[in-house]
């Protein structure tokens, strides 16, 4: 009688791992580790060829004065009396009379905007103790628009009209005009950055290629110093109100950079 008996996992893999002329598991797993080992470098061989390995960094700037297009004044009505309801009513009536006056003025691009409506305790300390005085009401305006010179008859109405605090007179840059300039800027700063780079691969005997990496580092911009408003209309005051001040823009700041790896040939 002839048994056949079945073979067993481990019988099967001592069968496979024989060495006789077959390729086993033990050759099969050096040949993939040799070609994971040889193709990675490969790979990277290929990539590395693409990248140019001369290179140039520099930075380009651009420093420019520019005219803002645009100012703001605040003008606050501020009243004090015993009872709450009637500081409110004059500060609220003063408000309002201010804002009807500018509104006929006709400035262009006007923009009209409340930036301040508080009331609160008046106290001052009499015979060690905490007196309460009255209340204080006050309402704040800002007035902007793009005729910057005429914001003197915005000082001068609201010191007709009362107003207690007359302040932050500033010029600006409008969205747009600010998007414009800095675009202006950053092309000069991105010439400069080139001419640094054409110099400095003519002094050490290359060429200027494609810009491979181009980074902005951000802009500043300086706004003029804002100007004694109470001191101007105290002065419209003294003489009759006759004129209104003239108010200047002045100029702003604009500084913009940018980095830039060119390619050397």
């Amino acid at each position: 009688m002839i048994r056949i008996q079945p073979r067993t996992p481990l019988a099967l893999a001592s069968h496979v791992n024989r060495p006789h002329g077959r390729r086993t598991l033990a050759g099969w797993g050096l040949r993939v580790g040799i070609f994971c080992a040889v193709f990675p470098s490969f790979a990277s061989a290929q990539a590395s060829s693409d990248v140019p390995l001369r290179q140039v960094r520099v930075s380009g700037a651009c420093t420019r004065q520019v005219s803002p297009d645009r100012g703001a004044i605040i003008v606050t009505a501020e009243f004090r009396d015993p009872d709450l309801k009637v500081a409110a009513n004059h500060a609220t009536q003063s408000y309002e009379r201010a804002r009807d006056a500018v509104k006929k003025l006709g400035l262009k691009d006007l923009e009209l905007r409340t930036v301040e409506y508080s009331m609160g305790e008046v106290r001052e300390w009499e015979n060690n103790k905490n007196v309460l005085k009255g209340y204080r009401a006050r309402m704040g305006l800002r007035v902007a628009s793009s005729q910057i010179e005429r914001l003197g008859e915005v000082i001068a109405l609201a010191t007709r009209e009362g107003m207690k605090d007359v302040g932050n007179l500033q010029s600006y840059l409008s969205d747009a005009q600010d998007l414009k300039e800095r675009v202006a800027c950053l092309q000069e700063a991105a010439e400069n950055a080139r001419v640094k780079a054409e110099k400095l691969a003519t002094a050490l005997g290359a060429r200027v290629g494609e810009a491979l990496v181009i980074h902005e580092s951000g802009g500043v911009s300086t706004s003029p110093e804002p100007r004694p408003v109470m001191m101007m209309a105290e002065k419209s005051l003294s003489r009759g109100a006759a004129e209104p001040a003239s108010i200047e823009a002045g100029q702003q700041t604009l500084s913009l950079s940018v980095d830039v790896t060119f390619a050397l040939k």
